[in-house]
Order: structure tokens, then C-alpha cells, then sequence
């Protein structure tokens, strides 16, 4: 019985959803909306940190035979980790974004308060130009702002960790 009954529902929900399909398309259609490429991954182990006192970065098991080309983003699953500065055949060398090298144009919080990520080859990179200080709180979330596309928007990055006499850290 009760097998039937939640059959009964999903029945309902799949008409409901294929309604909403239909409209779509057709709203869709109506706009000219052009679609956005759809977003292909490659997956790679890292073989080597070659990260020090001067520069942050990682090399990994994927290269031009993959599709893996220079500037492209690097994901893993908690968010970003950098970007592609050099590609081989078979493998690739990331800029981290923990890297004194690298900025990142960004939002925190709720009100998408605009800053730039900067590394300092620490383990936290930090907040600059955060308009006002109290504009960020331990635990917001931070993510990338699509602004001179440096990045797509809202590639998520990690959460504000702490805040220490004026630094906010990432």
C-alpha cells in the first residue's frame, strides 16, 4: 500500500516536471535564449606539490592529451584550488591559489560583497578592498565573481576563516 501510494506521487511529481519542461523550452524559445556550453571535466591525480617559501603550485597527471590547456580553472571537491599556467603532453603545472601570485576577483556573503582573494603563500589567502570590514563575518561563504573574467561566477572557494586586525582570511 504504501508502495503504491509513493508511486502515486512520484506519477504526480513526473507530470508536474514535464510541464515545467515543456514551458521551459518554450520560454526559451520565445527569448532566443542562447545556451550556455555546457562544462567538460577531466580528472587528474596531483604527482607533485612543488610549493615553497617562493611559490605555490602543483603538478598533475593530465596534459594537452587530455584537453587540459593553459588558464583553465581547477576544481576539487570542496571548490577552487587554481589555475593552469602550463601545459604538457601528459601533464600540467597549476598556480594555486594560494600563491602570493595570484588574485582572484570575488563575492562574500549573503550581500555579494565584492573583494579580491589574495594569496600570500600561506595556507589562508586573504580579503583586499573589502569595502567595509564588518561587511564579513567567520563563516561566510566565498565565491568567485565572474568580473574581468578571470573566473566563471560562483565557483565556490571556501568560507571566511578569520578576521585578525583588519585581515580577513579565506
Amino acid at each position: 500500500a504504501e508502495l503504491r501510494e509513493s508511486n502515486t506521487r512520484l506519477l504526480q511529481w513526473q507530470s508536474v516536471a514535464q510541464q515545467l519542461e515543456s514551458e521551459n523550452k518554450s520560454l526559451r524559445n520565445l527569448t532566443g535564449l542562447v545556451p550556455e556550453p555546457s562544462a567538460t571535466f577531466v580528472t587528474a591525480r596531483v604527482v607533485a606539490d612543488t610549493g615553497g617559501a617562493f611559490a605555490q603550485s602543483i603538478l598533475i597527471t593530465a596534459g594537452q592529451t587530455s584537453g587540459v590547456r593553459k588558464g583553465q580553472v581547477v576544481l576539487a571537491g570542496e571548490g577552487l584550488v587554481g589555475r593552469v599556467m602550463q601545459a604538457g603532453q601528459l601533464s600540467a603545472r597549476v598556480l594555486l591559489i594560494t600563491d602570493i601570485n595570484s588574485r582572484i576577483p570575488v563575492l562574500v556573503g549573503e550581500a555579494g560583497n565584492r573583494a579580491i582573494l589574495v594569496g600570500d603563500n600561506g595556507l589562508r589567502p586573504r580579503l583586499l578592498f573589502l569595502g567595509n570590514k564588518t561587511a564579513a563575518a567567520p563563516g561566510d561563504k566565498v565565491v568567485t565573481s565572474g568580473d574581468a573574467e578571470a573566473f566563471p561566477p560562483g565557483l565556490p572557494i571556501g568560507q571566511v576563516a578569520r578576521m585578525d586586525e583588519g585581515a580577513v582570511e579565506v
